[in-house]
Parts: structure tokens; C-alpha cells; sequence
């Protein structure tokens, strides 16, 4: 069985698509080297045009039975099927096509985004709509807004749940020690902090989350800031208006280390989004041992379950409780550490794999 994947997004910046097609990518090739090289993996960067060493850097991070695919463009002659993670247009292949839904939020919250990607993403599940592709989505409430919007037969529409990466662990004691010195090292931060990770968008409601944590005791709020993690985004003068406060701390984009240390160090994740398809944060700060407050809307109930406090994210007050609960209750916190482990244990990627090639044999035997 050959399958060729679509790679464009990964050579640009690692958000949250780049690492789910990332991710399923690696648990894929060592899947199939346990199959003996079944199935035989192909990457097509779809219309990037990545260099040499961008090409080296991904397959240095990939198993051996991983190949560049020949040619720009995927073709029906040297592929079963084709495996698209990134909203990319299927029309680029004349064949059996497996399209990844992420989330609709360009139809249904269309003000979160600009028209440019809104655009790229209609067309691309529309295209795979009409292609009869195999829908893979990444939770049930994405399913269900699938279902919503398009008339799919049940056999074209799975769910194939992500997981965090198998590098976001909790630390033990030494770990967790090395891990406070890195984060005051490289960041001057000492003491308890409130992590918030993901890019400056609207959807991310920051500023409610602001808004909420300026209405906690004094004394709480100058003693444990507010440290947002997550790089720019399109409609960040929408995200937070007007000038930050002295509580909050903006790294920016960090990269992995960094990031699985703050996981670590952080007395709380916090994560009121308004709509997510799955909400990986929340799944890579459990793994971490982080308790989480997030949302009680969309995949965030899904994804957290009984191992997260969950919260309307519209209202302020809300969501300040629930940072009240998690900052001033230990026995809380720990209750969700041992909870959001578990919980997070529940999402593999190697399971994830392993149901993908699951849907590849059967669209490959159908075929034929």
C-alpha cells in the first residue's frame, strides 16, 4: 500500500496543524516499520517549494522508511491514495483521497478568521467533499458540525482522535528542579505563574481571560502572573486592545523544550477558548501534570472530561472562579494533575496511526 502526505504545512511555522500533520506522520512510519514497511510512505510539500536543508531537517526527524515522493505533485500512477492533514486541495490528485478535518470554524465563527485562509479552507473540504474523500476528524464535536454542514455517508466520516507528543511528560523531582531553573534562567520567572499557550487570536479569548484575572485579589494577582505563550496571529488587534498589564508576561513563540518545561513549572494552564476542534494544549498540559481550567463548549469538554475545570468562556466571572478554585485549593490541583494524566494517556498517536492505516487498507480494498 503506497500513501503519499501532504507535507506543505509542515515547512512553515509549527502551529497546530504543522504538529498534528508532524506527529501522525512519525506514529504513521513507525507503524509501518513494525509492518514491515507497510504502508510504503510518500511527502509532497503540495506547492511549497522547501529547499534542501528544510527537506533534510524534516526526514532527519522521520524513520527510514519515510521518502520524498518524486516530483512536485502527487500522481495516481505512483500512489494508492492520498493523505491530506492541512485543508490542502485534494484536486491535486486523481485518486482515492483521506482529508483531515481540523474544525469549521471558517463557516461557522467566519469572524475569526481573514478571508484568505477562510478561503483556502472552504475550498479544500468542499473540493474533498465533492471528490469523495474519506473525512478524518479529530474529534466528535467536529464531527458533528460535519454532519451539520454536509450531507456525508457514515462510512466517509471517522473520528481519529490526536494526542499530545510523546516528548510532553511529567517530570519527576530532579526534572521538575532543572525545569524551575531553566524557566528563571531563560525567562525570570520564579514562583507560581498561570500558563496560557496559543497564537494571538480572537478565538483564543485573551481578553476575557485578562479581564478576568485583573479581578482576582491583589495580592494573588502580583504574586502569580499571567504568562502567555503563543506567537502572532491574523486579528491580533481584535485578540486585546489597548496596552497589557503589569501582570501579564508575553514570551512569545518558545520552542519545545521551553515549552514542556513551562508546562511543568506552571501552577495552572488556563485555556477558555472559544471554539476548538480538539484543543491540544490542554491535552500536552495534562501530560505535563498541569492542572487546566479550559471551556465547557465545542471539543474542550471532550478533550478534558471530568480531568479539567471547565468553564463558560463568555463569562468573566466564570472564569475568574475557576482560577480562584485551582490557585487556592491544592488538594483541587492535585485531584487534577492525577485525573489530567490519566486523561491524557487516553490519546495516542501510535492509535491514532494505527486506525488511519486501518482506513487506508479498507479504501485501498474497495478500490480494487
Amino acid at each position: 500500500m503506497r500513501v503519499g502526505f501532504d507535507v506543505s504545512r509542515i515547512f512553515g511555522p509549527r502551529d497546530g496543524v504543522a504538529r498534528y500533520s508532524v506527529s501522525l506522520l512519525q506514529a504513521l512510519a513507525e507503524e509501518a516499520d513494525e509492518r514491515g514497511g507497510t504502508p510504503a510512505l510518500r511527502l509532497y510539500p503540495l506547492g511549497a517549494e522547501p529547499d534542501s536543508r528544510a527537506w533534510k531537517r524534516l526526514l532527519d526527524e522521520l524513520p527510514g522508511n519515510v521518502r520524498k515522493g518524486t516530483g512536485r505533485w502527487p500522481r495516481r500512477a505512483d500512489l494508492d491514495l492520498f493523505h491530506i492533514p492541512s485543508f490542502s486541495d485534494p484536486a491535486c490528485f486523481d485518486g482515492p483521497v483521506v482529508f483531515t478535518i481540523h474544525d469549521l470554524t471558517f463557516l461557522t465563527h467566519p469572524e475569526f478568521h481573514v478571508p484568505e485562509n477562510r478561503n483556502l479552507c472552504l475550498l479544500g473540504t468542499l473540493r474533498a467533499v465533492s471528490r469523495q474523500a474519506t473525512m478524518l476528524a479529530v474529534s466528535e464535536a467536529t464531527a458533528k458540525e460535519v454532519r451539520k454542514w454536509f450531507v456525508l455517508p457514515e462510512d466517509r466520516l471517522r473520528v481519529v482522535y490526536p494526542a499530545a507528543s510523546p516528548v510532553f511528560v511529567a517530570f519527576d523531582a530532579t526534572g521538575l528542579a532543572a525545569a524551575r531553573e531553566r524557566v528563571a534562567a531563560r525567562f525570570g520567572l520564579e514562583g507560581r505563574f498561570v500558563l496560557s499557550v496559543g497564537s494571538l487570536e480572537p478565538r483564543k479569548n485573551i481578553a476575557r481571560l485578562v479581564e478576568a484575572y485583573a479581578g482576582l485579589d491583589f495580592e494573588l494577582r502580583e504574586s502569580t502572573p499571567l504568562v502567555l505563550v503563543g506567537g502572532s496571529s491574523w486579528k491580533e488587534d481584535d485578540a486585546f486592545g489597548g496596552a497589557w498589564p503589569a501582570f501579564v508576561r508575553r514570551l512569545g513563540a518558545v520552542g519545545e523544550e521551553d515549552l514542556i518545561a513551562l508546562y511543568n513549572v506552571a501552577s495552572v494552564m488556563a485555556y477558555p477558548s472559544l471554539v476548538e476542534g480538539f484543543g491540544l494544549p490542554v491535552v500536552e498540559a495534562m501530560a505535563c501534570g498541569t492542572p487546566v481550567l479550559t471551556s465547557n463548549v465545542s471539543s474542550l469538554t471532550e478533550v478534558g472530561g471530568d480531568a479539567a475545570v471547565c468553564v463558560d468562556p463568555l463569562d468573566v466571572a466564570a472564569i475568574r472562579r475557576g482560577l480562584e478554585e485551582l490557585l487556592g485549593d491544592g488538594a483541587l490541583r492535585r485531584d487534577c494533575r492525577r485525573a489530567g494524566l490519566v486523561r491524557a494517556a487516553g490519546f495516542s498517536w501510535r492509535t491514532a496511526a494505527k486506525e488511519a492505516i486501518e482506513i487506508y487498507g479498507g479504501m485501498v480494498g474497495a478500490v480494487r
